[in-house]
């Protein structure tokens, strides 16, 4: 197993909107619905200013449908913990949540834990390398701006049939953030084979799609997610 190599230097200057940089890992602009992506994210940044925030889940579709398609489990398990804020965008890449990471979603936030899901979206176009190097890049992001907070790194969950040629993909990149977590500010979380059988089959009750959760679903997660979260908020 390869190290995940070292997040590139912080951007010192953050432009205004989207800007295309060189590597894959690196910022990038969003190439659909830009206006509302952009909607999305002042509405995310003007959340964030407001600061008091306890929970914020950065990711994307998997943590946007959260408090929504999962949202009985949602007031039940995770908004009590204190003020938890969703800032998922569905189709976000790596490239797209660092973009937005550094440019204001965690600014004023005081943000205690940051629940992290993304990457899936990158394994079609993108190596298992850089995949994980786009996850490392945010992850450097968040402990620059919160240095303080707990980041819950979640691992890429099974996605497609047992033979999908992304299932050793993302086993790929999930061993190289692992070593990530330092647990303490860093926790990896791997709900994954919550969803699938002994043989590797998805539960099509719990995943319909075989890549984003159900009502049901989103139950799994919560129960690996509630208790991390709870030994997380009570340091």
């Amino acid at each position: 197993m390869q190290p995940v190599p070292p997040p590139p230097p912080p951007i010192t200057s953050p432009a205004p909107s989207p800007v295309a940089v060189a590597g894959p890992w690196i910022a990038a602009p969003r190439p659909w619905s830009t206006d509302a992506w952009l909607a999305k994210h002042a509405t995310f940044v003007a959340r964030a200013r407001q600061g008091d925030v306890d929970v914020l889940f950065l990711g994307d579709s998997i943590a946007a449908f959260f408090a929504t398609r999962g949202s009985a489990v949602w007031d039940r398990a995770i908004a009590p913990l204190g003020n938890v804020v969703d800032f998922g965008i569905e189709g976000d890449r790596t490239q797209f949540v660092l973009w937005r990471a550094r440019n204001g979603e965690l600014d004023g936030s005081s943000a205690r834990v940051v629940v992290l899901m993304v990457g899936t979206n990158n394994l079609a176009s993108a190596t298992p390398e850089n995949v994980a190097r786009g996850v490392a890049a945010i992850v450097g992001t968040v402990r620059e701006k919160l240095p303080n907070a707990v980041i819950v790194l979640n691992a890429l969950w099974p996605r497609g049939a047992p033979d999908d040629p992304l299932r050793a993909k993302l086993a790929d990149v999930n061993a190289r953030l692992a070593p990530l977590a330092d647990g303490k500010h860093v926790r990896w979380l791997d709900a994954g084979g919550g969803f699938v059988d002994a043989s590797g089959a998805i539960d099509s009750a719990l995943m319909p799609d075989r890549l984003h959760p159900s009502p049901a679903g989103y139950e799994v997660w919560a129960a690996a997610l509630r208790p991390v979260l709870l030994e997380s908020l009570s340091k």
